[in-house]
């Protein structure tokens, strides 16, 4: 039986070959999406241009549209670098935005994962070795969830 697999990948793991191969292998039996992160290189973008970083319980925030754009813009670039290395494997790459109307509203991948909890099979995610465990603490009660540190 086909199962829908999810797997989110940090920004920082999501060019790792350990990553890449994992998703690749699932895909061979599975119907696999991958939330492609990106939020060190948001920070990082977003402190050059002059913005302060600021984090809540959902995450990063950003009150301009102009921090809401530099984010998009990190997030699609992320999805398409991630989309031409899986082009032909059978994994389907996305980055965290939604879209209510006209408003575009970057998620925490994180939390994209608990939203879309519900219609997958397996879960994973992938993140540098070190931030295993704030992983495994932040979905503790999602039993599915299954943290790779790398």
């Amino acid at each position: 039986m086909i199962k829908n697999v999810l797997i989110k990948a940090s920004g920082d793991v999501s060019h790792n070959s350990i990553f890449l191969e994992f998703a690749k292998a699932k895909a061979k039996t599975n119907y696999v999406i991958v939330i492609a992160g990106g939020g060190t290189k948001i920070s990082a973008t977003l402190k050059a241009a002059g913005y302060e970083v600021k984090f809540d319980e959902h995450g990063r925030v950003t009150d301009t549209w102009e921090e809401r754009k530099i984010a998009r813009d990190i997030l699609e670039q992320e999805e398409k670098e991630l989309q031409d290395i899986f082009v032909g494997t059978g994994v389907i790459v996305k980055a965290p935005l939604l879209e209510a109307g006209a408003v575009l509203c970057p998620i925490n991948g994180d939390n994209l994962v608990k939203a879309l909890y519900l219609g997958f099979d397996e879960i994973y995610v992938f993140t540098l070795g070190e931030r295993a465990k704030e992983k495994e603490k932040i979905f503790a009660d999602y039993p599915k969830v299954q943290i790779k540190g790398i």
